[in-house]
Parts: C-alpha cells; structure tokens; sequence
C-alpha cells in the first residue's frame, strides 16, 4: 500500500473510533481521555488528505504504520470489553497512553525532518545516532537493531520472518517463522511494531519468548479421545447464528456441543477466556472450528471482514492451537481444513 492510501486509511480508522466514543454517551474518564487522545490524532493526520501525492519521509510512514498498529490495537479493544466496564477502563488507559506516545513520534518526526530538510539537506545520520530504546525491554530492542534495523519501528511480515531466521537459524523452520509471525501480528495488518514484539515476548528475552511458543508448537498431538462433558465441541462463528439452526440442531442430537459466535471479536474473546481448556483438549477429535470465510462483524461500527476466516485461523495458529477450521461460503464446490 502506498504512503498516502496508508494515511487515508488510517484517518479513517481513527475518525470511525471518535465517532463512535462520541456516540457511546458514557461519562467514564478513560473514555472521555481517549476520545480526545483520538481527536488528537485525527487533526494531524487530516492535514494529509487534502495532499495529491506528497512524498513521505521512510521514517515517517514507518510510524504512521506503528500508529495504525495502535489504533487497530485499541478498536480490537473496544470490541472484545464493550460492555465490561471495570476491564475496558484499564485497557482503555493504557490505549490512550500508548496512542498518546505514537502521536508525541510522528510530531516530532515531522518537526525534524522539516528542520534537517531545511538547515541540512541530504544530510545521511549514522547508525549509532539511533541509540535510543523507545521500549522498557531491551533485549527486545537490540534484537530489533540488530536484525530487523535502528531506523525503524515497524517491519512488513516477510522482513520480520527473515530477521528471525537470521537470529535462529536453523533452529527455526520457514513454517515457524510463519506461525510466529502470525502471533506477533494477530490482528492481520501486515507487519510487526516493535511495541507489539515486546507485548509478545513479556519481560523476559527474545530467545526465552521464541522457545516457549515452539514447546507449545511442537507438543504431541492428543491421540486419545478427551472425557470432559463439554466435549466434542464445535466453535460456530456466525454473523447470522440462525442460517445455522438446522446444522446446530442435528449436531446437537449426535452428542455435540455447539458454541455460538456472532462475530470474529466476540470468537476471540472466547478463545482467550478458554485458551487453557483449549489447550488441554486441542485435538480434532475433540474441538473443530466453523466460521464464515466472510461476515460483517457488527459490534462496533459495522464493516464487512473479507478475512473474516483468515483471521480465525490466524488467531488459533499463532497461538498453537491445532484445532481444524472449516469455511462457509456460499457457492462453493469444495472445503479444505486449515
């Protein structure tokens, strides 16, 4: 995508989140303050929609992108702890904090780059004027320098993957650098922030991070049937849970118990709150997956998901859970199970 549709893209996102805080009518402080942290946010960046084509400096759009990846970050949010008050107001906090902070970086990538184009064109700054950790966890942060670059917060997924092949080496397959990435980046916007590596890898090292995934990506499949009375189990994501009442009703009559989940949000809550039990029982004997390939997802401010099933799997994958995802989709000759 190229700079300015990211921009536009990003303006929207942000306007659509103010739009809907405006409407929410509550009076709660975290609310009030990441309402006016996102108006923040939307009156520098409509500054660039009114631009044909400007030529964005690399550093910038980097974070613009790591702006995007916090914002898409505080929507996801939005949707899992609406209704929840006591949960939503912390995660709202640190939403606002954080979306306070990337705004703080674009202004003043702006302001210096302005200044540099001015007073010092064509100036080249060395690696070692990047010396700053704009994350607690330094281990993350040399890793990052070291394999992924200094001059940038943000790294597209391939860039991502081959930095930690260049880390692990062989010790790291292709597929695993897929499925890693695809936990680091859970919410499908097509890179890695250097903030999301450190969510991922905790107070603790890259190395540490990375090895346990991979004892949780490598544990024997269950071979023996699960005794638990909620098992077999379907997962049932549905933005229209009533297309499915023959389905579910049949299935029912087999011994088969069905969950029902009316959005990609509302699927991902549930994993999360059950991901020990998952864990525990994750065999395709004992818990499959069903989701819609695409839905409109409904729950804040409506927009059709045409990744609807990749985010799923992308979800379950990167959280090595092996359980089968199928897709519906209307006219459709033939399935397969990811």
């Amino acid at each position: 995508m190229d700079p300015i549709s990211t921009v536009r893209s990003i303006c929207t996102l942000a306007t659509s989140l103010l739009v809907w805080l405006g409407q929410l009518g509550e009076k709660e402080e975290a609310l009030t303050g990441l309402s006016a942290t996102v108006s923040r946010v939307c009156a520098v960046l409509i500054r660039f929609q009114g631009i044909a084509q400007p030529t964005l400096d690399p550093t910038l759009v980097h974070a613009l992108y790591c702006l995007g990846d916090v914002l898409r970050r505080t929507e996801e949010h939005l949707r899992i702890w609406k209704g929840r008050r006591g949960r939503r107001a912390s995660l709202n906090r640190v939403d606002e904090q954080q979306l306070s902070q990337q705004l703080i970086i674009i202004l003043f990538a702006m302001a210096t780059i302005s200044y540099f184009e001015k007073n010092a064109p064509g100036q080249v700054l060395e690696k070692n004027q990047f010396e700053f950790c704009p994350v607690q966890n330094r281990d993350v942060f040399e890793f990052w320098k070291d394999y992924v670059g200094a001059k940038t917060a943000w790294a597209r997924s391939d860039r991502f993957a081959e930095a930690l092949k260049k880390k692990f080496g062989d010790t790291l397959s292709e597929d695993a650098c897929q499925l890693l990435t695809f936990r680091v980046d859970e919410l499908c916007v097509g890179g890695v922030s250097l903030s999301g590596l450190e969510r991922f890898v905790g107070s603790g090292s890259v190395s540490s991070a990375v090895e346990h995934f991979m004892e949780l990506e490598l544990a024997p499949l269950k071979l023996e049937p699960s005794k638990h009375d909620s098992l077999p189990l379907i997962v049932w994501v549905d933005d229209n849970p009533t297309n499915n009442v023959r389905e579910i009703a049949y299935a029912e009559k087999l011994g088969i118990n069905v969950i029902s989940c009316v959005s990609t949000v509302d699927a991902k809550a549930w994993i999360m709150k059950n991901e020990d039990f998952l864990r525990a029982h994750d065999a395709a004997h004992s818990i499959r997956f069903i989701s819609d390939n695409t839905r409109l997802e409904s729950d804040l401010s409506p927009y059709y998901n045409i990744t609807a099933g990749e985010n799923i799997t992308r979800f379950l994958r990167g959280r090595s859970l092996h359980a089968p995802c199928s897709f519906t989709a209307e006219a459709v000759s033939s399935t397969r199970i990811m």
